[in-house]
């Protein structure tokens, strides 16, 4: 305590860094936007679902921001107006995308 790191230890340091912004990002968004991380559930197969389903809500959150953040660095280059295709425009037996 009050003396500095040694090499070592702050090599560790960045190490356990890296993976604690990522998890405790993930543990911030479950709870301040997905309703917390207590679950008033019976059973422990139900609050595994429970956190499974949370999970995924965050990832499918984290894939529209990522897509979003790469059409608009797309865009911001130059590149071409992405095309938009709606679902009900493709078939089994088209190349519409």
């Amino acid at each position: 305590r009050n003396k500095p790191l040694s090499e070592a230890q702050q090599r560790a340091n960045t190490r356990k860094s890296k993976v604690r912004v990522r998890v405790e990002h993930v543990f911030g968004s479950m709870t301040n936007e997905q309703g917390g991380l207590y679950f008033r559930v019976i059973s422990l197969a139900r609050t595994a679902t429970k956190v499974g389903l949370m999970n995924l809500v965050y990832n499918m959150r984290r894939l529209v921001q990522i897509d979003r953040l790469k059409r608009l660095a797309f865009e911001e280059k130059g590149g071409m107006e992405a095309k938009t295709v709606k679902i009900d425009q493709i078939s089994p037996f088209s190349s519409a995308v």
